[in-house]
Formats: structure tokens, C-alpha cells, sequence
């Protein structure tokens, strides 16, 4: 890493221990830079804003569960398996990150500027992961809901209701259980 990709790196890890403290709304760059052990001026440097610092972290986080996501499982040889098991770990951790930054989760529902911007970034990256997943599942005869043609659009398709899935789980119940029929339903059917 470069210099300056460590100071933003330590600037992010500050900033996160900030905001789940204290929320996004009453955390200051003062905050961010005491808890950094910079000046102010190098968070300015780096950053535009507070709120900057925060879509930066957030989908920097975001990336990061995904990868862990995707890592758990490229060891399961059945794509079905695959699919049920990334939206299950991609779930459990979702709501496991929500719990642990309650404060600045409930920020984030409040704001539809940051949550479109998490669907173009974060959602891209998913999407395309899903697509991988299901021209493989294609190929080996798991698959016969789309051919290789419909594989993005189905991609798509099922980033959107892994999303409601999301909302749905986090927002109107509180029954973890659900999470692992969501998964079966979507690998497996009705």
C-alpha cells in the first residue's frame, strides 16, 4: 500500500468506530480526526466531508462482507449450494453488521441519496457475482430457470429479491429462520 492509501485506510477505521459510537448525524470531522490521530486539515486532504468519509467507509465495508461472502463459498461443488449458501452468509453477516451499527443502520434507512448509491456500487458487484453463479449452474445442467442468454437478466432478477429479502427480514421481523427459507426459495423454488 501506498502512503496515502494507509493514512485513508486508518482515517476509515477511525471513522467507523466513530460513527458506530455515535451515528453519522452527530459525528464531526473533529471526532473522525482525534480518533485517526490526524489533524483535521489531512481529513480534508483525503476527504471532502464527513458524509464522503462515510460512503467511503460504508461501501468499503460492504465490499469487504461480500468477499468474505464469496470466499465461504467457492469450496461447495454444487452451484445450487453455492447460491443458497452466499444469500444465507450474505444475510447472517448483513444482519450481523446492522445489529453492531445500529445507529448509523438507521441512519442509512433514512437516506435514499446513499441507498442508490449502494445499489449502483455494491449491487453491480453482487449482480455480476450472481451472473457467474448461474452460467456455471447453466453449464452443468443445475439450472434450468434461465439459459446462458437470460443469465444477466436473471442475475439482476435475483440481486433484486435478495434486496427486498434484505429489507424484509430487517425491517418487518425479527425471525432469523426466515433467512434460511429465503435461501432455499431461491435456490430451490416454491
Amino acid at each position: 500500500m501506498t502512503k496515502d492509501e494507509i493514512i485513508k485506510a486508518e482515517i476509515l477505521a477511525a471513522a467507523r468506530q466513530v460513527f458506530q459510537k455515535w451515528g453519522v448525524k452527530k459525528t464531526t470531522m473533529e471526532d473522525i480526526a482525534a480518533a485517526a490521530g490526524k489533524a483535521k486539515s489531512t481529513l480534508y486532504y483525503y476527504f471532502r466531508s464527513k458524509e464522503e468519509i462515510f460512503d467511503a467507509a460504508v461501501v468499503e465495508e460492504l465490499a469487504a462482507i461480500l468477499a468474505r461472502c464469496k470466499n465461504s463459498v467457492m469450496t461447495i461443488a454444487s452451484t445450487k449450494e453455492k447460491l443458497k449458501a452466499y444469500v444465507v452468509t450474505t444475510m447472517t453477516e448483513m444482519k450481523a453488521h446492522a445489529l453492531q451499527y445500529n445507529l448509523v443502520w438507521e441512519e442509512l434507512k433514512s437516506n435514499p441519496r446513499f441507498s442508490k448509491k449502494l445499489r449502483t456500487q455494491v449491487g453491480a458487484q453482487e449482480s455480476q457475482f450472481y451472473q457467474e453463479l448461474i452460467e456455471l449452474g447453466v453449464q452443468r445442467g443445475e439450472f434450468a430457470f434461465a439459459s446462458s442468454e437470460e443469465a444477466a437478466a436473471a442475475a439482476r432478477t435475483i440481486s433484486g429479491i435478495v434486496r427486498a429479502l434484505f429489507l424484509h427480514l430487517f425491517l418487518e421481523t425479527a425471525d432469523s429462520s426466515e433467512i434460511d427459507i429465503a435461501a432455499r426459495l431461491i435456490a430451490n423454488g416454491i
